[in-house]
């Protein structure tokens, strides 16, 4: 990244405890907004696959089921729980999907299996601070946000202050390429 927009300065360890799996759309490799790329210098436990298609995972490792007894897949969806008000104990690995809407859905729509696992939702997510990128509504986080907001839940003890402040950091790094005049289409 361009120093002016590199946020690895901001980013601290999160010692998480949960495995989190990323499958990353390849449009999103390299975004200067992408927030996948503060998870990746903070959490621990922490795997990122690139693609769309099966054959595209496949060939970079990733299997849903390998290492883990008990995963689930974080996307709103037909069929999704809400996490905040499900037993979600038994569920040892999370796999988000990384990409604009339109994208992340396309992901979940051609890889069957992913369509197979028990799937969650964000009953009352807080209010998202990535200004800098716009969501097709409200309640709709950024990938690190949503995975520091899942991590909250899932392991209460767990420090995600980290992330939060590298995602400052990111849109005010973001913000600052922007004229001022502009601000206000981010607020």
């Amino acid at each position: 990244m361009h120093p002016n927009i590199c946020v690895c300065e901001a980013c601290a360890p999160v010692r998480n405890r949960t495995g989190v799996t990323v499958l990353q759309h390849p449009t999103e490799v390299g975004h200067a907004k992408g927030t996948v790329r503060i998870l990746t210098r903070c959490l621990a436990n922490l795997r990122l696959f690139t693609g769309e298609m099966p054959h595209d995972f496949h060939q970079a490792g990733f299997d849903s089921v390998a290492g883990s007894h008990h995963p689930a897949l974080l996307f709103p969806g037909p069929g999704s729980e809400a996490l905040e008000t499900s037993d979600v104990r038994q569920f040892d690995h999370w796999i988000i999907l990384d990409g604009t809407w339109r994208k992340a859905a396309k992901i979940l729509h051609q890889n069957p299996k992913l369509s197979a696992l028990p799937r969650f939702h964000f009953a009352s997510p807080p209010a998202s601070a990535y200004t800098i990128r716009k969501a097709p509504g409200e309640h709709r986080l950024a990938t690190a946000e949503a995975v520091a907001y899942l991590l909250n839940v899932l392991e209460p003890e767990l420090d995600t202050r980290p992330i939060a402040h590298a995602m400052r950091t990111l849109v005010d790094k973001q913000l600052a390429q922007i004229p001022a005049r502009l601000h206000r289409h981010y607020q």
